[in-house]
């Protein structure tokens, strides 16, 4: 409401969008909106619990990409092992829907999720980690598809409804893209401590993973930093270092969109046999230049979102 004076007299101008339907959950100009009444409307539903339940998690995290194929899942989960090496209590929330790999990465495929008196109770997985995933809801082979209404409810039941408990981080992995699973989530933790975004060297890459990029800061979001995976290959006999890829694409994302650029992790066999066997890399091989690499950018994210 703007108050104008025309021709001597005060009048009350009102910023009134007559196409609203204030239906904000659905909304494609959410993050664009400023009218006042969105987060009264918002709060007064499901939105006003998974602040609640968040709130006893000190720092959430998201970790995106621009396109399948990039290792997101696999940074997300040795990230948040990463952290837990560290002595912090991680929680894993694998909002990846439609290819749920997080059970995988963690051995646990064959774990269940429960109704405890407060909840749905997490996964207990490797080093302390507690994990939430819709690999824990579905049956061996099975196929669920699911459409707008059912994918923003499952992610209200897995932010508002989960006994998280205390802890110190949340690492949530999001799908691939700018769908409306991540938007979800973004509107659901308005209060996200920063965002993550994985990408590969080349170029072409990089138009996806820009996009992920900019939906997260026109969601307010701060972008902790831009990974680089799968940057060379390096010998598992003489630890010499080949760019099977063109490298630099993550780097150069960085630059373009301001944001700074946290590392390069390289390919190596034990990255892969330790996720099929069920077991992050930094934690199965810390010596290995992978697992090395994912400790300092874990250690850059803390050092991010405590100050």
């Amino acid at each position: 409401m703007n108050e104008q004076d025309v021709d001597g007299k005060a009048v009350l101008k009102l910023n009134v969008d007559f196409e609203c339907d204030f239906k904000c959950e659905s909304c494609e100009k959410f993050f664009e909106c400023d009218n006042p009444e969105k987060m009264k409307i918002y709060n007064r539903r499901r939105m006003s619990m998974a602040k609640k339940t968040m709130a006893k998690i000190k720092y959430k995290v998201a970790v995106v990409g621009g396109k399948g194929g990039t290792g997101k899942s696999t940074t997300s989960v040795n990230l948040a092992m990463a952290l837990a090496m560290m002595g912090y209590k991680v929680s894993v929330l694998d909002q990846d829907l439609d290819g749920s790999s997080i059970p995988k990465m963690l051995g646990i495929m064959d774990k269940k999720m429960q109704i405890g008196p407060k909840g749905i109770v997490p996964v207990k997985a490797l080093n302390g980690l507690e994990v939430i995933s819709m690999g824990f809801v579905q049956e061996g082979d099975e196929v669920i598809t699911m459409f707008h209404d059912m994918r923003r409810g499952t992610t209200e039941e897995f932010l508002a409804h989960v006994d998280y408990g205390e802890r110190d981080y949340l690492i949530i992995d999001l799908p691939p893209g700018t769908s409306s699973d991540s938007v979800n989530l973004l509107q659901y933790i308005p209060e996200l401590d920063g965002v993550v975004v994985v990408t590969v060297p080349p170029r072409v890459s990089q138009l996806a993973a820009r996009k992920a990029t900019l939906l997260a800061q026109k969601a307010g979001a701060k972008v902790l930093g831009i990974v680089e995976n799968m940057s060379g290959y390096v010998c598992p006999y003489c630890g010499e270092k080949f760019d099977i890829m063109l490298s630099g694409g993550g780097k150069k994302l960085a630059e373009d969109t301001g944001v700074p650029f946290l590392g390069r992790i390289p390919l190596h066999p034990e990255l892969s046999e330790a996720c099929d066997s069920g077991i992050p890399y930094v934690f199965k091989y810390p010596d290995n230049p992978a697992s090395k690499i994912v400790m300092g950018i874990a250690k850059k994210i803390d050092e991010k979102v405590s100050k």
